[in-house]
């Protein structure tokens, strides 16, 4: 049975890019472009996010990337870091362990969200429905 990521495109803003997959990629992986051209899990508090992975990929296989602002889907994302716990509205960010994080009170996070959550977070990282940004 196959993940739930995309839920709803909102009228078609999402698209949906292949690309090769530079390691093991599960769906709902926040991605980002690695030097060499190939789509990794986004390890960054840099907020270079280019997608979130639809299906599961090994390396050098074909990684489907949702791409797109206002796309609603799941992703994953961790609700404790640092203590701060994601709740609907919450504006998140990419975290240097591959999930999206609550960006509130982290200072070496980008000052602007890639998504804001739709739901409650749990410290156990897990699919979240989220809006994607920037915001």
């Amino acid at each position: 049975m196959a993940t739930e990521v995309l839920i709803n495109d909102g009228g078609a803003p999402a698209r949906i890019i292949p690309y090769i997959a530079g390691s093991t990629i599960s769906a709902g992986d926040p991605l980002q472009v690695a030097a060499d051209g190939e789509v990794d899990v986004c390890f960054t508090t840099s907020g270079s996010l280019l997608g979130v992975a639809l299906t599961a990929a090994t390396s050098g296989a074909i990684a489907n990337v949702i791409t797109g602002r206002g796309v609603v889907l799941n992703a994953k994302c961790s609700g404790s870091a640092g203590g701060d716990n994601i709740a609907p509205g919450v504006t998140l960010v990419p975290d240097a362990r591959g999930f999206l994080v609550s960006g509130v009170a982290h200072a070496s996070y980008p000052a602007w969200g890639v998504a804001i959550a739709l739901g409650t977070g749990s410290a156990t990282a897990g699919l979240l429905k989220i809006q994607t940004g920037p915001f």
